[in-house]
């Protein structure tokens, strides 16, 4: 049974946490430009993948954390975003509030590259606070290899990956009409521009163009989930036999 933390009322709480379940997982993004995906895709994925692993994780599903640090999509039609600070104190409080209730393991499932040391920070900050153990995925970087192995190339922003993961959760929130294959931009390191001239980005030169085959979709996602799963059960392990 996947339980949501939202559902559940103040009596139920007490009798789960932390007699029954001591894991959380909270999903973490954004709101910004994804090309033809939705504004919502970096919060979406991780709280599907979410859902897909929270059971054999035992593991009770937070409302997720929308809005985050958008800086080079800022100015895209849709894009929001809340200072550095402002996102990593959020977050902090929302972390130790969680460990304070009786979660001991904590588990963020973060879909946006553009605040991963503010998340770093937050879930550090807690550990040394309350002694509680966190895990953060960065669910794209773990999964690059999925990415390759399923689509044969290398992912991006709004690109092959991300469009799996939307196409996986409802089709109908993936726009093929209005993709044109001209709407990509080439990342460079040797660039930095503001804004970014395209909200579909790829890393590697003609890799990650997003592809809209549901049933491969589906598969990926299916893939995603089993590794992050596997991960985050072997840190669980591993935490066990820590005398901290």
């Amino acid at each position: 049974m996947v339980y949501r933390l939202e559902n559940l009322n103040w009596m139920e709480f007490q009798k789960l946490v932390p007699k029954k379940i001591d894991t959380i997982i909270l999903p973490v993004g954004t709101i910004e430009a994804h090309g033809v995906i939705t504004l919502g895709t970096d919060v979406q994925i991780p709280q599907k993948i979410a859902e897909m692993i929270a059971e054999d994780l035992k593991a009770i599903i937070a409302p997720p954390v929308y809005y985050g640090v958008t800086r080079s999509l800022y100015h895209y039609p849709g894009s929001l975003s809340v200072t550095s600070q402002t996102f990593e104190n959020y977050l902090y409080e929302i972390i130790d509030s969680m460990a304070e209730k009786g979660f001991s393991k904590i588990v963020v499932i973060n879909g946006h590259g553009g605040h991963l040391n503010e998340l770093k920070n937050a879930a550090f900050k807690v550990h040394k606070a309350r002694k509680a153990k966190i895990a953060v995925v960065h669910w794209w970087i773990l999964c690059e290899d999925i990415t390759k192995q399923v689509y044969g190339v290398a992912g991006g922003h709004g690109a092959v990956d991300e469009t799996a993961g939307i196409l996986a959760i409802d089709k109908s929130l993936v726009k093929e009409d209005l993709y044109k294959k001209g709407m990509t931009y080439k990342f460079d390191e040797a660039l930095s521009v503001v804004p970014v001239p395209s909200s579909i980005i790829l890393y590697k030169e003609n890799e990650g163009y997003p592809d809209f085959d549901e049933k491969k979709a589906k598969i990926y996602m299916q893939k995603v989930a089993e590794k992050i799963k596997k991960m985050v059960l072997e840190v669980f392990r591993k935490w066990e036999g820590l005398k901290l």
